[in-house]
């Protein structure tokens, strides 16, 4: 599953700490007015100007957004009136060029050309690209952010000859502020942190044993590496966060120091034959805890307790981190919404236990963030996720249509992101609808290649294996998946993957019992009720058969027999040969015809 997050390279939160320009040994110095023009007032104050100048650029891919913002309504330069996103994407680009266009400032100009002006995936991976320090990095970003704020405020109080923009020579060390700069000009605020953004403080060792230290230190790494492959997380580097260990630090004041919105804390213990762990997910504004588990595990290979843990724990932080920001964002600043809080109000209602009119619901949100934003990956993938399970759930007016739809929309997800583990999921599934279960496995175990703790791919791989006729190689696909995630909200799938198999190869019984838990995780799933119903009526329970049908009709009532025979998601013979046994429990159960 991808998140709700911008898409890579489309915008990248602001993070950075204060300002340290001696690190650049580039001083913030302001150009020289152009001569010939005369003082103007701004309608804005410098304080707002930096602030709309910081949305801008972290809106440069958001044209609905760009319109909206303050500079192109008060008058910077000569933009005003008729201009539009793309004057103002043009003057900032120009700004920067000329701003930092000498061989001193070339670290900086790249530094805000990768942040904001073209496709980089994190602030982390900017950094490793320019081959800088995380916290480098950011100083770097800030500099160049204020030092653009201030020439760009500077020359907008001037009332230029000339429409371009004034010709600038690029500052030298031994420049001073001009003499009619006014005094005490005001600090670029602190940016707000990334939506999605956490440090995971190292794991405490409760046990105290030195020989548990690589076990403990190790976990926190692992889900480091895991939670930063997300898509849509910030999170500390793992050298970062360890300079906290052992320390007595509140989480608050980490969230300032660190700029996060989260801290996650965890501490292991060893009880001789299993391992006990805990975690808890905090507000790093508030300091209140938002989320906590806690889970024992038998002794084993350090390793692959590692993996384990870190894989369950991220899936499940990954989720809450979603849904504490769609929380935030419409209690902070609901009558302006942007493309990726939809996406989160998109992903957190997916997240729920699936029914239709969740799906339907996130599916709203996810259409509303691609009309802000046509390239935010995580809304294009969540849009073609909520087409499918409508489309898989039998409950479409319009297969073809809404498979075209989600083709389009994951076609161009992973031309933006070709190496998405949840984008070659989604295309699966699309490809599972299109009845090419060969194509999808494929997709799955490409997906698995990319990230093998992806849960939903490892039961999908099983689901694949019994459209192609080898349903008794299903269970052990979709328990590795219950293992990674056990708390999933496709749980409840999970176990229907898993009886609808044991069902068609005649194990009839054992195949209830999946089923029976499905309904009971999830009520809401008619698909589900109508499966139980047909594989009561096999094992002689007409009556309850019939009662369960009448909960699944009520669900679902567009479902029929000639429905789900017609929309059968393969043409094997092996598989279509136990689907048409299965069809007489669905009569004996009282589902139409059609």
């Amino acid at each position: 599953m991808m998140i709700l997050g911008p898409p890579p390279g489309i915008y990248v939160e602001d993070s950075a700490a204060a300002s340290d320009q001696s690190s650049l040994n580039a001083p913030d110095l302001l150009p020289t007015a152009p001569s010939g023009g005369e003082t103007v007032a701004l309608a804005l104050t410098y304080a707002d100007f930096a602030a709309a100048l910081r949305e801008a650029l972290r809106d440069f891919h958001s044209a609905d957004l760009l319109a909206r913002n303050p500079l192109l309504h008060d008058g910077i330069f000569n933009l005003g009136g008729s201009a539009g996103p793309l004057e103002l994407k043009a003057l900032l680009s120009e700004s920067v060029s000329t701003l930092f266009g000498n061989p001193r400032d070339e670290k900086l100009q790249r530094v805000i050309e990768l942040t904001y002006f073209q496709p980089a995936p994190k602030q982390e991976v900017v950094a490793d690209r320019l081959s800088l320090s995380f916290g480098t990095y950011r100083r770097h970003l800030t500099t160049g952010r204020e030092r653009l704020a201030r020439w760009l405020w500077e020359n907008s109080r001037v009332a230029p000859i000339q429409p371009e923009l004034p010709p600038v020579a690029g500052p030298t060390a031994k420049e001073e502020m001009p003499r009619d700069e006014p005094a005490g000009l005001p600090e670029v605020g602190a940016p707000a942190p990334p939506r999605l953004s956490l440090v995971i403080l190292p794991f405490l060792n409760i046990s105290g044993s030195a020989e548990d230290d690589p076990l403990v230190d190790g976990i926190t790494e692992t889900l480091t590496t895991d939670l930063s492959r997300c898509s849509g997380v910030f999170a500390i580097s793992r050298s970062t966060a360890f300079a906290y260990k052992g320390k007595l630090v509140d989480t608050r004041q980490i969230g300032r120091e660190l700029g996060v919105r989260y801290v996650l804390e965890g501490s292991v213990q060893n009880a001789g034959q299993r391992f006990r762990f805990n975690a808890q997910l905090v507000d790093a504004e508030s300091g209140a805890h938002l989320w906590a588990d806690r889970f024992d595990k038998q002794c084993a290979d350090f390793l692959d307790i590692q993996d384990e843990v870190a894989a369950r724990l991220a899936r499940a932080i990954h989720m809450e981190l979603i849904a504490a920001e769609s929380r935030r964002v419409v209690r902070e600043h609901p009558d302006r919404l942007d493309s990726v809080d939809q996406t989160l109000r998109g992903w957190a209602a997916w997240n729920r236990h699936l029914s239709l009119d969740a799906a339907r619901e996130a599916r709203r949100f996810f259409e509303t963030a691609l009309r802000l934003d046509e390239h935010n990956v995580g809304a294009l993938l969540g849009f073609a996720n909520a087409l499918m399970s409508e489309v898989n759930m039998y409950a479409s007016d319009d297969r073809a249509g809404q498979i075209r739809a989600a083709e389009a929309a994951t076609t161009k997800a992973l031309a933006l992101v070709p190496d998405s583990a949840d984008a070659h999921v989604t295309y699966g599934t699309v490809l599972f609808a299109t009845r090419v279960p060969e194509r999808a496995l494929r997709e799955f175990n490409l997906a698995i290649d990319l990230d093998g703790n992806l849960a939903i791919a490892h039961a999908y791989v099983g689901v694949m294996k019994f459209l192609l006729g080898r349903a008794q190689e299903t269970r052990a696909h979709v328990e590795t998946a219950m293992r990674l995630s056990p708390r999933d909200p496709f749980l409840f799938q999970w176990h229907f993957f898993i009886g609808l198999a044991d069902v068609y190869l005649g194990r009839v019984v054992r195949g209830i019992e999946s089923l029976r838990k499905t309904v009971e995780i999830n009520p809401n799933w008619g698909h589900s009720h109508f499966v139980l119903a047909g594989a009561l009526a096999l094992a002689g329970l007409l009556e309850e058969a019939a009662e369960v049908c009448a909960t699944a009709r009520r669900l679902a009532p567009k479902f029929t027999i000639a429905k789900f025979r017609a929309e059968a998601p393969s043409d094997n013979p092996v598989f279509l040969a136990q689907r048409e046994l299965f069809h007489e429990g669905l009569r004996l159960a009282g589902v139409p015809e059609g």
